[in-house]
């Protein structure tokens, strides 16, 4: 039997769990078209030892930085990971690149490092 498994997000510490709004546009500026209403950001986390989880930093405060795809439900498949950024907490979220990359943030997020994983 096959899993699928979707993202969500809470903003009020667990009250309303939201999917994640997909981004309008892709790292190449792109419009990114999506199958049904349904659509909406899907990111990886440590249970998936594949891609890059989500991370952060204390020093870089609402930077956030992942690995997933848009579409229905979190895709394994290499060719539909993307690496995503948000700047605000994970309220907004841009696809910065085509496929998984690793990242690090420095200078309080005023720096991000990312090389192809």
């Amino acid at each position: 039997m096959k899993t699928f498994t979707k993202s969500v997000m809470t903003f009020d510490k667990g009250g309303i769990w939201k999917p994640i709004e997909a981004p309008y546009l892709d790292s190449k500026g792109k419009k990114i078209l999506c199958s049904n209403a349904d659509c909406s950001l899907h990111l990886n986390s440590y249970s998936n030892s594949n891609f890059s989880p989500l991370y952060s930093t204390r020093n870089a405060v609402g930077i956030i930085m992942g690995t997933g795809n848009v579409g229905d439900y979190l895709s394994s498949r290499h060719d539909e990971i993307n690496t995503y950024l948000s700047r605000d907490g994970g309220l907004t979220w841009f696809e910065v690149a085509k496929h998984s990359h690793i990242y690090e943030l420095g200078d309080h997020g005023g720096l991000i490092v990312m090389a192809s994983d």
